[in-house]
């Protein structure tokens, strides 16, 4: 057995048993937690009070503690993310097929897009984006619609905490002309990439939502500018919304309008 570099964190191991026998046997009173748990009263207490300030617990009329919908909305977005590809793997490789180019599904990590899924280009002229990758948010069609998921606070916080280097001649790298960009995609639906991140490459992407109609992740078709053109993108942006709308409806949106989207 490799032998722990660390000391587990008790306090935080406390809290996650108390989680786990809460999820398994709710509403319980304190003086079963604390049979159950074998902590002491003040111990429990200051771990109960301390959840249900942030809102994770909640106090039954009769004096039980229950977790709330905050706790079942955490770990669905888990199990989500990880249902994701398989639902959106169908619409990618149609997306695919009539492109002829790379699609790519990403999600925002640590204000970088992380790329979780792609289906390459049948050409043999065609972009390396591995399942794991990285690339910035500001400079990417996938990263602009992941910004676009941001409400004005967070993307203002990005903006002031990021600093915006450029990659070709064609980087945004003002952040009042970033913003501007963002609010025009949060109206159209879609994000362009004219050659940003790296010379000759083309992209267009799309928001997939949740069922509170929330951006948690996008689709983007990308390829060589000399095949991907400008012409090119304007006639696969319906077929890519309307692909997006079909994965948003599947994980529960409600609210994914697309008959002006991708209109100018």
């Amino acid at each position: 057995m490799k032998k722990q570099s660390y000391s587990p964190a008790k306090t935080i191991q406390k809290v996650f048993r108390l989680l786990e026998v809460l999820a398994g046997e709710q509403p319980m009173k304190p003086s079963e937690l604390v049979q159950k748990l074998g902590l002491t009263r003040s111990n429990l207490y200051r771990l109960l009070a301390t959840l249900q300030e942030m809102g994770y617990l909640e106090v039954t009329q009769d004096a039980k503690y229950i977790l709330t919908f905050k706790m079942f909305m955490l770990g669905s977005s888990v199990v989500g993310l990880k249902q994701l590809p398989p639902i959106v793997r169908p619409y990618m490789a149609h997306l695919a097929e009539i492109s002829q180019e790379n699609v790519n599904l990403a999600v925002m990590y640590e204000h970088k897009v992380l790329y979780i899924d792609k289906i390459e280009s049948k050409h043999y002229l065609k972009i390396d984006q591995p399942i794991g990758q990285i690339d910035p948010l500001y400079c990417t069609a996938l990263g602009k619609i992941l910004l676009s998921g941001l409400n004005d606070l967070e993307l203002e916080i990005f903006l002031r905490s990021t600093n915006l280097i450029p990659y070709t001649k064609n980087t945004i790298t003002d952040p009042k002309v970033l913003a501007g960009v963002v609010r025009i995609v949060r109206k159209q639906g879609y994000a362009i990439d004219f050659e940003e991140l790296s010379d000759g490459i083309h992209c267009i992407g799309a928001p997939i939502r949740d069922h509170t109609n929330k951006v948690i992740a996008a689709i983007s078709v990308s390829g060589p500018a000399v095949r991907l053109t400008k012409s090119k993108m304007d006639q696969l942006k319906v077929q890519l919304i309307e692909a997006v709308a079909e994965v948003s409806k599947k994980i529960g949106c409600t609210n994914f309008g697309i008959s002006n989207l991708g209109q100018k």
